[in-house]
């Protein structure tokens, strides 16, 4: 067999010969969606999932009727029932959603058994070489969307695609309840007018540099950028690079990396690192359980902890390790505390494992798309 020379995701043409087929499956509203299959007389109205506002909450999903006020995932609760005076707030209730989880996978297996879950409500399916619908992974979307609606009565939006990253850009396009289409001929034309913001791992510090470069989509961002974008970004400006000219690199391959975690907004903000310490040996605990759930033992390959700050900014480090070592967090949260707190109150702490991915590689080749 030939040295591979190309970045592993390959390039465009080798994408079609080999014929690599994607669906990527994002569940609409997923965790106020499962709440109203308990409280349907909730579904008129503006609803959300969360923590408390005199918790320090944030919200955690909200349905489309609350969007229309401006809430959204992520925003302090408090801010949310300011926008929305009505709002529903409902607790987060994990072991609910992991049960209907575990349903949904059971749905995925029916058409692949090479699926990687980014989170609860959203995962990649591989259906390379896999011959149902005729090996066309449009209606495989199709299929695996009204299966959802009639067995969960819940509704997905799916984006389908030669390339993992873009059928996750594709599952936004016609969100709530729709699936985007973008076939192997169609790619180069459709990323050279993507707003480069779309490109996952793109946020707001990348995007500022990328603008000042006068990059805003990604057709901008050519191959004498390359110098410039190594010299901003370092190696994640290649991997800009890499996404916007169709390439996939380390994460389009079976066997990619997978982050499984864990994190709690305090109640208050921590000021001293044995309060800190306490919170990372709770969330261990849950983590572990979260870990025993997936029904096997994961290849874990590092260790992760994330601080966020009383000013919202955050600090994260992680080790290589082969397992979840609570000395290994305990060390890394230990460092944060040390060299990133710089005197601030800490408002949020984190845990995550990433795990590697160990997936067969399809190699039949079906023609339909």
């Amino acid at each position: 067999m030939a040295e591979r020379t190309q970045p592993p995701g390959g390039t465009l043409n080798q994408l079609q010969r080999h014929g690599r087929k994607y669906i990527h499956v994002d569940m609409d509203s997923y965790f106020v969606a499962v709440e109203l299959l308990d409280a349907p007389w909730l579904c008129e109205r503006p609803v959300a999932v969360g923590g408390m506002a005199k918790d320090r909450g944030v919200i955690s999903t909200s349905n489309y009727i609350a969007r229309r006020f401006g809430v959204r995932s992520g925003m302090a609760t408090v801010t949310a029932q300011r926008l929305c005076p009505e709002l529903v707030l409902l607790p987060v209730r994990f072991e609910r959603y992991e049960a209907v989880t575990r349903r949904l996978e059971a749905i995925f297996r029916r058409f692949t058994p090479v699926i990687e879950f980014l989170s609860l409500d959203e995962a990649t399916l591989d259906v390379t070489g896999q011959t149902h619908c005729h090996g066309s992974a449009t209606y495989m979307a199709s299929r695996i969307r009204a299966a959802i609606e009639q067995e969960l009565q819940l509704t997905a939006s799916a984006g389908v695609a030669p390339l993992k990253y873009l059928a996750k850009i594709a599952s936004e396009v016609n969100k709530p309840n729709g699936q985007c289409v973008i076939a192997p001929d169609q790619v180069q034309g459709y990323l050279a007018n993507l707003d480069i913001r779309k490109i996952p791992g793109v946020g707001p510090r990348t995007w500022g540099v990328l603008q000042a470069l006068g990059c805003l989509k990604c057709a901008d961002v050519t191959d004498d950028m390359i110098p410039a974008l190594l010299r901003h970004l370092g190696a994640h400006g290649f991997y800009v690079w890499e996404r916007c000219r169709g390439l996939e690199g380390y994460e389009g391959k079976p066997g990619g990396v997978q982050s499984v975690g864990v994190e709690h907004t305090l109640p208050s903000d921590c000021e001293d690192f044995a309060g800190c310490a306490r919170q990372l040996d709770l969330l261990l605990a849950a983590l572990t359980t979260r870990l025993d759930a997936l029904g096997h033992t994961p290849a874990i390959i590092r260790n992760h902890v994330k601080l966020k700050f009383s000013d919202f900014s955050i600090a994260s480090a992680e080790a290589p390790a082969l397992s979840l070592q609570p000395q290994v967090m305990q060390g890394l949260c230990r460092m944060l505390w040390d060299t990133k707190r710089q005197g601030r109150a800490v408002r949020l702490v984190g845990v995550a494992v990433r795990i590697r991915k160990c997936q067969p590689d399809p190699l039949q080749i079906e023609l339909a798309f």
